[in-house]
């Protein structure tokens, strides 16, 4: 505005020193008084714009300003075309700009005593002379020695002057307000953090390096405000892993939700899982993480509770045949990649029926969880005991001969007969077992070994009970025919057919199960 109406005050002086210029393109004098008046009143809108814009920030009213250029442009009209009178034209010409003037210049005068400042010592300076020039060339022209050709330009050099410091002081006061509101946003960000439920931390994304976080997140995992820089985010989430795949999605996405990682509290290195998420934001001028953590102890403790539901016999805790299905094979799979052998050991119960019906289901049940429970005592870690139902276990023996395998099933053996286990009544009873052993120096078939190891347990069976056998082609082929063969007694479930003289297998038909779950 101070800009546009300089320039228009310039073309002012000049058409009004050289209005023969206006004749020489076609107009006559009543239009060259109208241009001369209609330049003045808008030098009178743009700087009474521009004085409002200085000391308020913000531009004139409009209906005030609409009805002023409506009275003014009316004058215009009528005395340059209706009632054509040179004396109150040039009084017109001198009025308009002069009302401009006279604002601005009050304006620049407050805000010079409010706040000192060059630009506008500068603009009061050169609206003073300008004002002063056109007030004696309107009224004292006479003075001809105030009408020098140095009082004409010299405000225009000082105006201009003024211009580029009140630009400054412009900018100035606009960068102090963005510093402003950039302090109340941060000081709102913080605010928030810290009234927000969830742990939060912000985190730099060039280095990951701490740059804040609200107390809770403090508390949780031990982190320290005055030590905050020395910490990185690797430090927090500890699974190396999952922070790759965690900063992935982020940088890619731009934002991730409930994405759950390993952290740990950084004074006792207690790992723990929390759900994340994230989103890149603008913090201080530079990219930054905003992180919220939600606890989900819990609810790992529940899907940890529901996969060992899945995967686990509800009476004996160890694994049920849908693990031992799912696991075994890729079991196998590494033990033939690495050129290992292994071994498998059916057990089964000698005689649990007349258990079940002598002392009860219930001591029955107990006498399957203290069997269990020696299997899981007597065999390393990474040995696979699975109940496959009824009174019969599974093993899976890693990195095992034929004879390691036996070797571990007579200690069994030994260990589980030697156990007592208490009735209700005090009284002491001992369970034997049979138990099959094959191993896959043979063949490393599942299916296969699943039925050698089958063969092996009842060959156990014939031969006495409470003793370990190893598979033997010849000896399963004597003994198949007599445990394939159906009794001929009538009205008696299959399943208790030979209860009387051995114990029903509940593998024996896995090989088929396998095959029409293939098909």
């Amino acid at each position: 505005m101070f800009q546009l109406g300089g320039l228009a005050m310039i073309l002012l002086t000049y058409i009004t020193t050289q209005d023969h210029i206006l004749y020489t393109i076609g107009l006559n004098y009543k239009f060259a008084a109208f241009t001369q008046i209609m330049t003045a009143i808008l030098i009178s809108v743009l700087w009474i714009n521009a004085a409002t814009d200085l000391y308020y920030h913000q531009l004139a009213n409009r209906e005030t300003l609409t009805i002023y250029t409506t009275l003014a442009v009316t004058l215009c009209l009528y005395f340059s075309f209706a009632v054509y009178n040179r004396e109150i034209i040039a009084i017109l010409r001198q009025m308009f700009p002069l009302i401009g003037i006279c604002l601005l210049f009050l304006v620049s005068l407050l805000k010079l005593f409010r706040r000192p400042s060059v630009g506008c010592l500068l603009l009061s300076l050169a609206l003073f002379m300008l004002g002063g020039k056109m007030v004696v060339s309107a009224f004292f022209y006479q003075y001809n020695w105030l009408n020098l050709n140095i009082f004409n330009w010299l405000w225009i050099y000082i105006f201009a002057c003024s211009v580029i410091f009140l630009r400054f002081d412009m900018y100035k006061e606009e960068l102090q307000r963005c510093w402003n509101c950039l302090d109340k946003l941060n000081l709102q960000i913080s605010n928030m953090i810290d009234s927000s439920p969830f742990p939060i931390v912000i985190v730099r994304k060039s280095d990951e390096r701490f740059l804040t976080l609200n107390d809770k997140a403090a508390v949780l995992f031990s982190l320290s405000r005055k030590e905050l820089g020395y910490h990185h985010l690797p430090d927090l989430l500890i699974d190396s892993q999952n922070h790759d795949k965690f900063c992935q999605a982020l940088n890619i996405k731009g934002s991730v939700a409930d994405f759950d990682v390993m952290v740990c509290n950084l004074i006792s290195a207690s790992p723990f899982w929390m759900s994340a998420s994230a989103k890149i934001i603008e913090h201080n001028n530079e990219k930054a993480y905003y992180i919220t953590f939600q606890d989900i102890i819990y609810r790992k403790e529940r899907e940890d509770n529901l996969q060992n539901q899945a995967n686990k016999d509800p009476l004996t805790l160890v694994w049920n045949r849908h693990y031992f299905e799912k696991v075994v094979p890729e079991r196998i799979a590494e033990c033939i990649q690495s050129t290992r052998n292994f071994s498998l050991l059916l057990i089964d119960a000698d005689r649990f029926k007349k258990v079940n019906d002598t002392y009860g289901h219930k001591i029955g049940d107990k006498v399957l969880i203290e069997l269990a429970e020696i299997c899981r005592n007597s065999l390393r870690e990474d040995d696979i005991v699975a109940r496959f139902g009824g009174e019969e276990f599974v093993i899976f023996l890693n990195d095992t001969d034929t004879r390691s395998a036996q070797h571990v099933a007579e200690r069994l053996r030994q260990n589980i007969e030697q156990a007592e286990i208490k009735t209700d009544e005090g009284e002491t009873i001992s369970v034997t077992v049979s138990i099959g052993v094959v191993s896959s120096e043979k063949t490393a078939s599942l299916e296969l070994l699943l039925r050698q190891v089958d063969d092996a347990m009842y060959l156990a069976k014939r031969s006495g009970r409470n003793r370990v056998a190893v598979f033997d082609e010849q000896q399963s082929k004597n003994i198949k025919g007599r445990k394939r063969t159906p009794s001929k007694r009538r009205n008696i479930h299959p399943v208790f057919q030979n209860e009387e003289n051995e114990e029903i297998s509940l593998i024996g038909n896995y090989d088929s199960k396998i095959i029409q779950e293939r098909k």
